[in-house]
């Protein structure tokens, strides 16, 4: 399993694309639950889908889906919304992920946990990373899947901000900010992204933790060059 994670706009969903093509290309069985939910059903089929593994993930893991409710609500999110909104993503990834690992498959995922832990903490009080980290991935009785390889996709600053603005989209939270207020969100997600992939906070690395691993897209050449290195790498992987 693969997650592609990174600030909004960066093009995680596009190199997710850029992989899954090149991995089938080459004749490596790769697919994409996340990338068919999020961005081929429309919007009430959407809702069906992600209903449907958030259901069947509370029914069958009870007492994960109170644990998770619990952490989340401890990360004192400005609003009720959120909170209900982040723990009904979590339930989904979970039980997608749960899915995925029992298929012979590379599966590509653009979002997933690493970046929900990511969500969790932009909206979330001080050292809310450190906090739930543990109690959501790392603890004892966690039996979420993690991902093999988590992808960091990377662009400069200037460039996220130009798409974001460029593409006119209001369905994420830093898409509705206003120019000074999405600058700041940005800048803070990108200390919070080194946060979640740090080895102090522990879910990367280590004997059992993902490979993290990096993609440039500032530009198309820079993007084209490292998703041919990521092919070949996850294509061997999965040999």
């Amino acid at each position: 399993m693969v997650e592609f994670v990174g600030l909004p706009g960066v093009g995680k969903s596009h190199a997710t694309w850029l992989v899954a093509a090149r991995l089938g290309a080459a004749g490596t069985p790769v697919q994409s639950a996340g990338l068919r939910v999020n961005h081929e059903l429309n919007a009430w089929r959407r809702v069906l889908a992600k209903s449907a593994y958030c259901v069947r993930e509370a029914l069958s893991r009870p007492r994960a889906a109170l644990r998770v409710w619990r952490a989340v609500t401890r990360t004192r999110q400005r609003r009720h919304v959120d909170t209900v909104r982040l723990w009904y993503n979590w339930l989904f990834l979970s039980g997608l992920l749960r899915r995925a690992r029992a298929r012979r498959v590379v599966e590509l995922l653009d979002e997933g946990i690493f970046q929900l832990v990511w969500s969790i903490g932009l909206t979330g009080g001080e050292r809310t990373i450190r906090d739930c980290s543990y109690a959501l991935l790392a603890g004892p009785t966690v039996t979420v899947p993690l991902p093999d390889v988590v992808v960091l996709v990377q662009a400069p600053l200037e460039v996220v901000q130009m798409r974001l603005a460029s593409r006119g989209s209001r369905a994420g939270r830093v898409d509705r900010l206003g120019d000074d207020e999405r600058h700041a969100a940005l800048v803070r997600g990108v200390d919070l992204l080194a946060e979640v992939l740090s080895e102090e906070v522990g879910l990367i690395g280590g004997v059992a933790g993902p490979i993290l691993r990096r993609v440039r897209n500032a530009t198309p050449e820079e993007l084209e060059a490292d998703v041919e290195v990521l092919v070949d790498e996850l294509a061997a992987l999965a040999a």
